[in-house]
């Protein structure tokens, strides 16, 4: 109780601010130790277990593995030779093999003995050594280092044995031979208990370690729970002594909301007036922002009827020119004429149809109908066509068959014939023989993939993300106003309920070397449902 009082007289002294920072203090020391301990604490069990698991169990397992390879494939083998079961080369391999394999796992053995974890497990399981007063097991005691000394010892002299029995035996001293099988059976029966003692050394060391790692765990959680409880504990204190200040603040703002209640009576008869004002000089400014919003649309509109009209006017120039260099040339045929006629009107019934989409486009009752996606690609091809002969681009069309979807035909065509303008203004400054626009089409159940992609090199990595941002372009205000992607992506999100996205890729185009490439990909649903909303 008067530990509770001096604490309670202490903070009441400092301001309320000064509490708040010291209860937060706490709890964010205490947490931070929390988490330094378990982090300690996981770590250390990580280094132990793979201690346990590296430097006990592993050897183990290796000179289980050399016991093995004494017994079955060296002992046997003599046996074999000794009762002329075997004959003297299949022997010599087969011993030659066991002692080879005897020697790296020895050498396995020796390297998972003497392998360190290092890092930071390690670091944290001396850390909480020290902090926990835990001795640290030994690497390797002497009795291993005898063991390991006399097993070495064994090897060598077995291995010098053997080759002498293969040699007695080619050379025809079979009595000698004989002896020395006898004696090699000895050694090798030594080194098994040798190794069986190692063994045994290292399974002890591995029951020692598990104990301590036990010891270890069950240490680390009761100081987990003693500071847990430590810091329940200072946190109540600290929230109990500012529940008690929060009162006495409730009471001081009692009385000054009271003071600045009446003030605001006062002041609300004299806002009345200054509200009727406001609000006739807001309507104002609301009325003034709605003709700047028609105003803005109008504009809009028009830029984006003058991006959609761009390409087909150049169209309709180059089809001008057409008549006038086959007319000077002499060439000047009906068949011509009727052909160029006719794309002409081609051209002039899709500027028709531009005026009457963007007429449309903000109307949410356009009329859905179905149409042939095969026959949409190959029209935006042709429109586009002279253009693209001219710059001498190639354009590849691949559908494994036609695909009919219920929705918006004049809508989809401006898509894709804003996404084959991009890719050919970004090829034509190129030097390369094979420019190249590529389209495929694949479907699912429920939706349409179409995809366009060119060989122009890709999209810098820095301005990918902002393409399909409105009025951003890296074309010269001359050639472009950088809203034909924003309004594709406006039209596939809005009114075909569908995504747009872009991104580079490795390309193999026409059998040749793999070319960087950007390809913008349209997904829609075969039945486009009418947009509620306005964009």
């Amino acid at each position: 109780m008067h530990f509770y009082n001096f604490i309670n007289e202490y903070l009441d002294k400092l301001t309320f601010s000064n509490k708040t920072k010291i209860l937060i203090a706490i709890i964010a020391s205490s947490m931070m130790m929390i988490g330094f301990l378990m982090f300690i604490s996981l770590f250390a069990i990580k280094f132990d277990y793979e201690t346990l698991y590296q430097k006990r169990t592993i050897p183990q397992v290796e000179l289980e593995e050399i016991k093995d390879v004494y017994t079955v494939n060296i002992y046997d083998t003599f046996y074999d030779l000794k009762e002329n079961n075997i004959d003297i080369d299949n022997a010599d391999e087969v011993i030659s093999l066991a002692k080879q394999i005897a020697h790296n796992r020895w050498k396995n053995y020796n390297q998972s003995i003497h392998k360190d974890i290092g890092g930071i497990p390690e670091f944290a399981s001396n850390w909480l050594d020290f902090f926990l007063f835990r001795k640290s097991l030994p690497p390797k005691n002497y009795y291993q280092k005898g063991m390991t000394s006399k097993i070495e010892e064994k090897m060598i002299r077995i291995n010098s044995q053997s080759s002498k029995i293969i040699t007695n035996l080619r050379v025809g001293n079979d009595e000698k031979a004989l002896t020395t099988i006898n004696e090699i059976f000895l050694e090798i029966n030594s080194i098994n208990i040798y190794l069986s003692n190692l063994i045994t050394s290292h399974l002890k060391e591995a029951i020692a370690e598990k104990n301590r790692n036990d010891t270890m765990f069950k240490t680390s959680i009761y100081m987990l729970i003693l500071l847990i409880g430590l810091v329940f504990f200072l946190s109540i204190i600290i929230s109990l002594i500012l529940i008690n200040h929060f009162k006495e603040l409730h009471n001081s703002l009692e009385t000054k909301v009271d003071i600045k209640t009446k003030e605001l009576r006062l002041l609300n008869n004299s806002l009345e007036k200054r509200i009727r004002t406001e609000v006739r000089n807001s309507r104002k400014k609301d009325q003034i922002m709605f003709q700047q919003a028609r105003l803005a649309s109008l504009g809009e509109m028009l830029q984006n009827i003058a991006h959609q009209w761009r390409q087909p006017l150049g169209a309709l120039t180059m089809i001008i020119q057409s008549f006038q260099s086959k007319f000077l040339s002499g060439k000047l045929t009906e068949e011509f004429i009727d052909s160029r006629v006719e794309d002409a009107g081609v051209l002039a019934k899709n500027m028709s149809d531009t005026l009457e989409d963007f007429r449309t486009f903000f109307d949410p009752n356009k009329s859905h109908k179905n149409f042939s996606i095969k026959k949409m690609i190959e029209k935006s091809i042709d429109l586009t066509k002279y253009q693209l002969e001219k710059e001498g681009i190639t354009v590849s069309f691949s559908m494994p068959q036609d695909i009919y979807i219920y929705g918006f035909e004049n809508e989809l065509t401006h898509v894709l014939l804003n996404l084959i303008n991009n890719s050919k203004d970004a090829l034509s400054p190129l030097e390369i023989t094979n420019k190249t626009i590529l389209i495929t089409v694949t479907e699912t159940s429920v939706n349409v993939f179409i995809k366009v992609l060119d060989n122009a090199g890709g999209i810098q990595r820095d301005i990918i993300a902002k393409v399909f941002d409105p009025y951003f372009t890296t074309k010269h205000k001359s050639v472009g106003t950088g809203i034909g992607l924003y309004m594709s992506k406006q039209m596939v999100e809005k009114h075909m309920s569908g995504e747009i996205w872009c991104k580079n890729i490795q390309y193999k185009i026409d059998d040749s070397k793999l070319s960087k490439c950007a390809m913008f990909t349209i997904e829609i649903p075969k039945k486009i449902e009418a947009d509620k909303e306005e964009i």
